[in-house]
C-alpha cells in the first residue's frame, strides 16, 4: 500500500518483540535491557562484544543483538550479515533455541520489506524445519515465519499454497493468545493478520483481503473479552479493522458498505491521532477521495518532524509522489506545485545522504572483516608452524604436508576467481549506483528549471497594481500551460520509475483493434513534436480486422516508448512499424536506421538508466519501462540481433487475455 514502507519507519504500538521473552534475569539481561529501551545502539554493541568475550551471552544471542542495533541504525547489510551467522551458528541451549527464532524471524522479515521474496524463503523454510524438529513451533516467532513464507508465495504465485500457511500461522496465533492472553501476544497476532491482509489487498485479492479481517476481528473480539483488556487498545485496533475492512470492500465494489465502514473508524479516538490517519489514507486512495487524502497527507509531514526522519530516496518515491498524486487528483494546484518543489529540494539532499550512509556502513563492514581476517590469519600461521614441527620429526608427515599445500593452493586458486567474481559484482553495483546517481540529478535539474519560469511569472501577475496587456497576458498563461506540462511529464517520468520492478499483472478490459493501437502510439509521437524521421507502416492484410484483449492506456504507452526511442537514435534514413500476427500472438516490430546495438548488450539496455552513449541526452528507462508493460501484459520485448542496418525491436502480445 502507498504508505506501507513509511510506517514501517515508525515505532508503532506493536513494540519490540522482546517484551514476550520470558527469561531468568541476570546483570547481561539488565545491561542489554536497559540499553535497548534507552535506544542507546552503540553500547547494545559494546555490550554484545564484552558480554559474548566472558561468556556471560552466547554466540547467537550476541549475534542477534548486533544485527539488531546494526538494523536501528539502518546498516542493513551488517545486521542481515549478523543475523545470517546467527542463524548457522549451532544451537546449544533453550537460550540459543530462543534467538535462533528470533533472528530468523527479524531476518525474514527484513527480506520480506525488501521485497526479496527468494531470499525470505531460503531463511524462513529450513528455520521452520529446524524449529519443528525441537518442536519449538507454539510461539509467534513460529506463526510469524509461517505468515512470512505465505506472503512470499503469495506474491511469487502460488496463492494456494500461501493460504495454507496462512491459516496454520492464524490457528497458532489463535492458540498463543488462548494459552497466553497478553496484550504483546494480541498484538503480535494481530499484525501478521495485518500483514497479510496488506498483501492480497497489494494484489487486488480483495475477497481473500475481506476474509482476513473478520479473523482480525474474532482476534480482537477474543481480547475485548478479557477482564483486565485495555480500551484505548481496543479503540485503536478496532478502527484499524474498520479501515483495512472497508478497503476490502471498497475493491470488492461495496461502495456504499464501504463507506459506513469507513464512517464507523472515523469515530474512534485513534483516527484523530497521525498514526490513525496515516493507516486511513489507505482506504481514501482506494476510494478515490482525494481530498480527504490530501488532508491526512499533511500529518506525514509532522510524523518525519517527530521521527527525525531524514530526506531519502525511499521517502520521495513512497512519500512525496504518492502525496503529489492525491493533490493533483483533488486539482489543488497550488499544492501539487508546492509539493513539486519539495521532491527537487529534497533530491540533492537525499543523494548526499544515500552516499555518506552507504560510505559509513561499507567502512564498518571494511573494519570488521578486517579484523576477522586477522584472527583467520594467526591461526593459519600457528597451524603451519605445527606441521613444520612434525616435518622435521617424521618423514610421513612430509607427504601429508605436500599435500595440504597442494590443496591450499587450489583453495587459493578458487578464492582468487571468487574475488574476481567479486570485484567484477562491486564494478556493477557501482555503475548502477553512478546512473542512479546522475538519473537523480538530471530530474532535479529538468524541474527546476520549469519551477524557476512559474515562479517569476507568478509573481508578476501578483503584484499589486501590474497591469497587463492581452498579447503579454497571452504569452504568460502558455508559458505558465507548457512548464506546468514539462513538470507534470517529469514527474509521471518518476512515476514510471517507481513501477517498472513491479510484477503486478496489468488488467486487460479492453478489446482493441490492432490498428487502433498502432494509430494511438503514432499520434502521441506526432503530437509531443518529436517526430524528426516520418513513420512507415507495413501491417498484412490479416491484421486489419483483427481485435486484441489487452490494456488500451498501458500498450499503446509501451508502443510510444519504442517508437520514441527509435526517433531518438535515428539522425537520418527512415522508421517502419510492421505488424503481423504469429500463432496466437501479434507483433508489433519497430524498425530503424539509426546507430544500431552491439549484440552482446541485446539484454543489458533493457536495465535501468543504461545509456550505450552517455553523452546522448535521455534517462534511460523507455526501454526498460516498454519491457515491463508487456511482460505485464502477458507479452514481451527483444531487440532482434540479427538485424543490422540499425535497431530492431520486437514487441509481442497475446490476442487473448
Amino acid at each position: 500500500m502507498v504508505v506501507a514502507m513509511l510506517l514501517a519507519t515508525i515505532p508503532l504500538s506493536c513494540g519490540h518483540k522482546e517484551e514476550s521473552v520470558t527469561v531468568k534475569k541476570s546483570k547481561a539481561d539488565s545491561l542489554i535491557e536497559a540499553a535497548h529501551k534507552g535506544h542507546e545502539y552503540e553500547r547494545l554493541l559494546e555490550l554484545a562484544d564484552t558480554l559474548q568475550a566472558t561468556g556471560e551471552i552466547s554466540n547467537i544471542r550476541a549475534d542477534y543483538w548486533r544485527g539488531y542495533a546494526y538494523s536501528r541504525q539502518k546498516m542493513m547489510r551488517l545486521s542481515e550479515k549478523y543475523w545470517k551467522r546467527a542463524i548457522n551458528t549451532e544451537v546449544k541451549s533453550d537460550e540459543d533455541l530462543t534467538y535462533y527464532a528470533k533472528s530468523a524471524n527479524r531476518l525474514a522479515g527484513d527480506l520480506l520489506l525488501k521485497g526479496e521474496y527468494e531470499a525470505t524463503m531460503k531463511v524462513a523454510t529450513p528455520a521452520l524445519e529446524k524449529m519443528r524438529e525441537v518442536n519449538y513451533k507454539d510461539n509467534s516467532d513460529f506463526a510469524y515465519l509461517l505468515a512470512a513464507v505465505g506472503c512470499c508465495q503469495l506474491k511469487m504465485g502460488s496463492p494456494k499454497e500461501a493460504a495454507v500457511n496462512f491459516d496454520k500461522s492464524a490457528d497458532l496465533f489463535y492458540k498463543v493468545v488462548e494459552s497466553n492472553p497478553t496484550r504483546p501476544n494480541f498484538t503480535t497476532a494481530i499484525v501478521a493478520v495485518i500483514t497479510i491482509t496488506d498483501n492480497y489487498l497489494q494484489l487486488n485479492r480483495f475477497e481473500s483481503a475481506f476474509r482476513w479481517t473478520v479473523k482480525f476481528m474474532e482476534l480482537l473480539d477474543i481480547y475485548r473479552s478479557l477482564p483486565n483488556a485495555d480500551s484505548n487498545f481496543i479503540d485503536k485496533q478496532q478502527a484499524r479493522l474498520d479501515i483495512y475492512h472497508a478497503s476490502a470492500l471498497e475493491g470488492m465494489g461495496h461502495h456504499k458498505e464501504a463507506e459506513i465502514v469507513f464512517s464507523n473508524a472515523l469515530k474512534s479516538n485513534y483516527i484523530q491521532t497521525s498514526e490513525g490517519k496515516l493507516e486511513a489514507i489507505n482506504y481514501l486512495l482506494s476510494a478515490k477521495l482525494w481530498e480527504d487524502a490530501s488532508e491526512n497527507f499533511e500529518v506525514l509531514d509532522k510524523q518525519m518532524q517527530k521521527y527525525d526522519m531524514k530526506a531519502s530516496i525511499e521517502i520521495i518515491q513512497h512519500y512525496l509522489l504518492p502525496k503529489y498524486r492525491a493533490n493533483k487528483s483533488a486539482q489543488h494546484t497550488e499544492e501539487t506545485n508546492k509539493v513539486s518543489q519539495q521532491i527537487c529540494d529534497n533530491l540533492d539532499s537525499a543523494i548526499i545522504l544515500y552516499q555518506r550512509d552507504a560510505a559509513m556502513e561499507l567502512t564498518t563492514i571494511y573494519n570488521t572483516q578486517q579484523k576477522e581476517k586477522e584472527i583467520v590469519e594467526q591461526r593459519s600461521r600457528l597451524t603451519h608452524q605445527r606441521y613444520l614441527a612434525i616435518v622435521i620429526v617424521l618423514v610421513l608427515v612430509i607427504i601429508s604436508f605436500i599435500l595440504i599445500i597442494f590443496f591450499r593452493h587450489q583453495a587459493s586458486i578458487r578464492l582468487r576467481k571468487a574475488y574476481a567474481k567479486l570485484e567484477i559484482a562491486n564494478e556493477r553495483i557501482k555503475e548502477s549506483s553512478r546512473m542512479k546517481t546522475s538519473f537523480i540529478q538530471q530530474m532535479s535539474h529538468e524541474i527546476r528549471t520549469p519551477l524557476n519560469i512559474l515562479s517569476g511569472f507568478t509573481q508578476i501577475i501578483t503584484t499589486p497594481g501590474m497591469e497587463l496587456d492581452e498579447e503579454t497576458r497571452k504569452d504568460i498563461n502558455s508559458k505558465i500551460m507548457d512548464n506546468t506540462k514539462r513538470i507534470t511529464e517529469l514527474v509521471n517520468k518518476m512515476l514510471e520509475l517507481s513501477d517498472i520492478s513491479s510484477k503486478t499483472i496489468i488488467e486487460r478490459n479492453d478489446d482493441l483493434p490492432v490498428l487502433h493501437i498502432a494509430t494511438q502510439a503514432i499520434n502521441s509521437v506526432i503530437a509531443k513534436g518529436e517526430a524528426k524521421i516520418p513513420i512507415d507502416t507495413k501491417i498484412d492484410e490479416s491484421i486489419n480486422q483483427l481485435t486484441i484483449k489487452t490494456n488500451e492506456q498501458a500498450v499503446t504507452h509501451a508502443l510510444l516508448m519504442l517508437l520514441d526511442n527509435a526517433e531518438h537514435f535515428t539522425k537520418e534514413g527512415s522508421i517502419t512499424l510492421i505488424i503481423n500476427q504469429q500463432d496466437d500472438k501479434v507483433r508489433f516490430i519497430v524498425e530503424d536506421t539509426g546507430i544500431g546495438i552491439p549484440a552482446n548488450e541485446a539484454e543489458h539496455i533493457f536495465e535501468e538508466f543504461v545509456q550505450l552513449n552517455e553523452y546522448e541526452v535521455g534517462t534511460g528507462i523507455g526501454l526498460t519501462v516498454a519491457r515491463s508493460i508487456c511482460r505485464r501484459l502477458g507479452g514481451d520485448v527483444v531487440l532482434d540481433t540479427n538485424y543490422t542496418a540499425g535497431a530492431r525491436f520486437v514487441m509481442t502480445l497475446p490476442l487473448s487475455a
